[in-house]
């Protein structure tokens, strides 16, 4: 079963994302910031790691700066954000996040982008 990494400080958010993935067959970890995130990684070790970018104590960048540097840094990462502007999608992906994703998205989307870039 695929296991997914849901960080989000915006608690319905995650919950409907985790509600939704579960739904169609994801086993779910939640985590509410960056550094709880990087936790679960180790605990959970997921398959995918869907995360925000703004969020409290260390938000999406710094999670992503610390998760490549780590022994888990082969785990791909999708970003979602309300942020829009070019520059902020170019750093993202710059750090090695696999998507880009802006809020409001489509459950279908995200489903589509977790396909795409789950390890084969």
């Amino acid at each position: 079963m695929t296991k997914v990494l849901i960080i989000d400080d915006e608690v319905n958010l995650r919950e409907t994302i985790a509600e939704m993935l579960s739904y169609v067959g994801y086993h779910i970890c939640l985590a509410q910031d960056g550094i709880q995130g990087l936790q679960k990684v180790i605990e959970f070790e997921p398959d995918i790691i869907i995360c925000d970018v703004m969020m409290p104590e260390l938000d999406g960048y710094g999670f992503m700066e610390r998760h490549k540097s780590s022994s888990h840094a082969h785990i791909p990462v999708i970003l979602l954000t309300a942020k829009v502007e070019q520059k902020d999608e170019e750093y993202g992906l710059s750090l090695g996040v696999k998507a880009y994703i802006r809020k409001p998205f489509t459950f279908k989307d995200l489903q589509e982008q977790i396909a795409q870039h789950l390890p084969k």
